[in-house]
């Protein structure tokens, strides 16, 4: 017999296919030996010339394939041996596959993975807490500060929660425990989690648990929490969870806190002894000059990683980094910023972040300036319309020689939203400033200081760069005035924008816009919005959501009340009726007994007995629930009150749109030919001015058009005489029209 050796694989088989294609009868005869990496393994053979191997064998793998087979000693010549060859994958696939049952399969591997929480101690515990939690984040629940302490009760063994609060479902758990707990329990709860507070900051679940007590936690609680988290505020920093919480941790600490959490990053001296004496990054070095190049480095390092993380965007990061640039000695500043102008987009949400881009935009150079302007282009309408980002675009526009750049980069992606822009409170300033920029009128004398020191990091003179924008601004601006003029006197806010700009546009451009402007004040249906304080509205806080939540819950309530009694007094008309049908029923069937007596005397006699009518009964079964259904249908199809429109007022009787008119007239006044009052005259017909005499304030108007001007004082005369006017001026009892009689009479 011949020995025949076997070279295997472990794969996705535990059978071997011997095929012999010479002579089956000796190779089922034949002595086979199977290697699998080398190491002899027993196998049997069997009909067919199939060589099966114990899975035992295989180290436990039940996955086996063949990879080669090798013949040692070949047959002589002449003489009959078996032939080898690969198996057959069609044999192997009938053999060795069977059909999986998958619905078992994954029953078993939910019963394995419960068998597993169940072996945990915290298993059975955190069960019962979360029943009890989906008791105590219901809104009805009542008593709910009890609940949460047995839901403490329970939970108070030794970690148990810190084991809970790193877990995305029990962490809810905790999360409303600390919302709904009394103020004791708060601390009790607290005090558990602020020892491990550096790490919860960073856990993708129990950071929410550190919100919730930044949130609900009493001022000692979060004053504890703050300290516990000294030592590690630069490497929290650098983490993308834990780095909002340390903006929110700076934003609302007091002047202290804020100090000691800048100070880690001026190196690890400060990081865990802290100096009250030090309010700044000069305080530093101030008594030690030979510190400041090691602690300007140290400072320098930690926002270099702060920053290739892409983290910058942090109130407490802006104020370290505005520091930084402000103490850097001025010939390294280009070499400092210039890293920094890729991060410009996200130093623009803070006040000290925007003052540390801006002096990183004035000491780049002009190919770090191009580079930033590209980075900013993408963001340009919400930078234009923040609170602290209009300060670096005006800032920009400012400082910025190359005058096409600023129209084409600036100005030309923000002109489909001029309207937007106009209607915000910041971002109007960013349009007045290309139209109008210095003016005290429109911006605050500090605020126009501030930005004039941008000035000397240009070259060109200052008069001339203005005026070199507002000839490629003013265009696009007078023909959006000219297309939609109802807009720009849409309020009060917008309309002052409008008279500044108007103040300096010229030639054809400022008549191409006054004469749209002049259309829609002299028309009589010209409203307004009624707008009390447009800062109150940007500044008032949003509704917050549980109180609304409840609101909405009451309201329902009511409704439901309402229709509850609209059923009951429903029913109760149906089952008047009812009863009064009936008490009809038993008096027809009283009265048909009698009638059949009659009918069966009648009967007897001889005569044909009469049908009793049930029309009329019928009739008057159906009235009444058709009229329940009609007053049940008018009741629930009683339309929903409607929103509340915003008031509106006549924009000529406006005290804010008198004063913005009046800038316009008084601008207008000053050029030579007064176009807005004369295309305003145009405009006024007889309805018009009749509508205008009755008001005070446009009494006041025509004086303010008429009383230094001659032209136009003669050209009111004229109209008053042709549409006989006078007498109503006469007739007049408000101030401004006997003012505008005795201009007329002059």
């Amino acid at each position: 017999m011949s020995n025949v050796e076997v070279n295997l694989k472990v794969y996705s088989d535990c059978r071997l296919v011997y095929d012999s294609k010479t002579c089956v009868k000796s190779a089922v005869d034949s002595n086979v030996t199977v290697n699998v990496d080398g190491v002899p393994i027993s196998t049997q053979t069997t009909g067919g010339g199939v060589v099966t191997v114990s899975v035992d064998h295989i180290n436990g793998s039940p996955d086996i394939q063949v990879n080669m087979v090798e013949v040692d000693n070949p047959p002589a010549a002449g003489e009959t041996g078996p032939g080898l060859s690969r198996p057959n994958p069609s044999d192997n696939r009938k053999m060795a596959h069977t059909k999986t049952d998958w619905n078992q399969f994954k029953q078993d591997r939910r019963q394995l993975r419960l068998e597993r929480k169940r072996r945990r101690g915290s298993y059975d515990i955190c069960l019962k807490v979360k029943q009890m939690y989906e008791v105590l984040r219901c809104r009805n629940a009542t008593h709910k500060h009890i609940l949460v302490e047995k839901m403490y009760t329970i939970l108070d063994i030794d970690d148990m929660i810190l084991k809970m609060i790193v877990a995305h479902d029990s962490s809810r758990v905790v999360q409303c425990m600390l919302k709904y707990a009394a103020p004791d329990l708060r601390e009790k709860i607290s005090s558990k989690l602020i020892p491990k507070a550096a790490e919860l900051c960073q856990s993708k679940y129990a950071h929410f648990c550190i919100n919730r007590m930044l949130k609900y936690g009493s001022p000692s609680t979060k004053k504890s929490l703050v300290k516990a988290l000294y030592g590690n505020v630069v490497r929290l920093c650098g983490h993308k969870i834990a780095s909002k919480i340390m903006d929110y941790i700076y934003l609302n600490g007091n002047s202290k806190e804020r100090r000691y959490l800048r100070q880690e990053f001026y190196g690890d001296l400060y990081k865990l002894a802290k100096d009250d004496k030090v309010k700044c990054l000069k305080d530093t070095f101030e008594n030690s000059p030979n510190m400041k190049a090691s602690i300007i480095g140290a400072v320098k390092a930690n926002l270099e990683h702060i920053a290739n993380k892409e983290l910058l965007d942090n109130s407490l990061v802006h104020a370290v980094l505005l520091e930084y640039i402000q103490v850097t000695d001025e010939e390294k500043l280009e070499e400092t910023v210039t890293p920094l102008a890729a991060y410009i987009p996200y130093m623009l949400s803070t006040k000290d972040g925007t003052e540390a881009a801006i002096l990183c935009f004035y000491y780049s150079t002009s190919k770090t300036r191009r580079a930033v302007i590209k980075k900013i282009k993408e963001h340009l309408l919400k930078i234009s319309m923040h609170e602290h980002g209009h300060t670096f675009l005006i800032a920009l526009l400012n400082a910025l020689d190359d005058t096409k750049a600023i129209k084409k980069s600036i100005f030309d992606p923000l002109y489909g939203d001029l309207k937007t822009l106009v209607s915000n409170n910041y971002g109007r300033r960013v349009v007045q400033w290309m139209v109008a920029p210095g003016d005290t009128s429109c911006f605050h004398p500090g605020f126009i200081e501030t930005i004039e020191l941008g000035l000397k990091f240009g070259k060109k003179d200052k008069a001339t760069r203005r005026q070199e924008i507002l000839d490629q601004v003013e265009a696009p601006i007078s023909l959006a005035m000219a297309e939609s003029p109802a807009f720009w006197l849409s309020n009060n806010h917008i309309g002052l924008v409008t008279a500044n700009i108007l103040k300096h546009l010229t030639g054809e451009h400022y008549e191409k816009a006054v004469t749209a402007l002049a259309q829609v004040i002299a028309d009589v249906n010209w409203r307004i919005a009624e707008v009390s304080d447009e800062g109150e509205l940007m500044k008032k806080k949003p509704q917050d959501v549980e109180t609304y939540i409840s609101n909405t819950i009451e309201e329902r309530k009511n409704k439901n009340k309402n229709k509850n009694k609209l059923k009951s007094a429903a029913l109760a008309l149906i089952t008047s009726d009812e009863e009064a049908d009936a008490e009809d029923k038993k008096k027809e069937n009283v009265k048909d007994k009698e009638n059949d007596k009659e009918e069966e005397g009648d009967e007897e006699e001889g005569t044909p007995a009469k049908k009793p009518k049930k029309a009329e009964t019928l009739d008057a079964d159906n009235e009444t629930p058709d009229a329940v259904k009609e007053t049940l249908t008018v009741e629930e199809e009683t339309p929903a009150k409607e929103e509340e429109a915003v008031p509106s007022i006549n924009g000529i009787e406006d005290a804010g749109m008198h004063h913005v008119i009046k800038k316009i007239i008084r601008s207008d006044l000053k050029r030579e030919s007064t176009p807005f009052g004369n295309q305003l005259f145009n405009h006024l017909n007889t309805d018009v001015l009749k509508f205008w005499l009755g008001i005070n304030r446009a009494c006041f108007i025509l004086v303010k058009l008429v009383e230094n001007s001659p032209d136009l004082l003669n050209k009111c005369r004229i109209l008053f005489k042709e549409e006989n006017l006078s007498q109503i001026v006469e007739d007049a009892q408000s101030p401004g029209a006997k003012l505008l009689l005795e201009k007329l009479k002059e």
